[in-house]
């Protein structure tokens, strides 16, 4: 599984509505419009799948996360090195 960071999102109630609805258990909301979600695929294929693409919800920017680092509460690093170590078993 692949961790992506969305951020600039315009429109967040409809992609909060989304992440929640299609990540139910594999998103991190960040409390500022910002997700981390860990899914299968790219981030054109998270996109599509949020609603990016067509621009049911607003527009954002997605990044896959390749590696990390910075200051945050322990929680965030956390959700993030769980849902790394996870395999797509």
């Amino acid at each position: 599984m692949a961790i992506f960071v969305v951020f600039r999102v315009t429109d967040t109630e409809a992609m909060r509505e989304a992440v929640t609805r299609i990540f139910p258990t594999d998103h991190f909301d960040l409390g500022t419009g910002e997700w981390l979600i860990s899914a299968k695929g790219t981030a054109q294929e998270l996109s599509d799948r949020l609603g990016l693409t067509d621009n049911r919800v607003g527009s954002a920017i997605i990044f896959s996360m390749q590696s990390y680092y910075g200051r945050a509460p322990s929680n965030i690093w956390d959700w993030i090195k769980t849902k790394s170590e996870e395999t797509d078993g």
